[in-house]
């Protein structure tokens, strides 16, 4: 299992200034929002982080830049979540 932390701010300069809130996943930097509501920026972090990891798994938008040098092991990792 993985813990991702994401996190709504409030970025008005001044309390009079109209709603604004900029989200960040943490440790994500291309995952950035912008909304009008807490309820949006999450829900927009959310969205953002789901898409952003299944581009990661997709082989075709992902693919390895491989260099020069000669293959020596080829390794396959699967994450699983175990049952507590």
């Amino acid at each position: 299992m993985f813990e991702f932390g994401v996190r709504v701010l409030d970025v008005r300069e001044r309390e009079t200034d109209p709603f604004s809130y900029l989200g960040i996943a943490e440790g994500f930097p291309e995952i950035l929002v912008h909304a009008t509501t807490a309820e949006q920026a999450e829900r927009a972090l959310v969205n953002g982080l789901e898409e952003h990891l299944a581009r990661l798994m997709d082989p075709e938008a992902t693919p390895l830049q491989m260099d020069d040098y000669p293959t020596v092991r080829v390794v396959r990792m699967l994450l699983i979540s175990q049952p507590s």
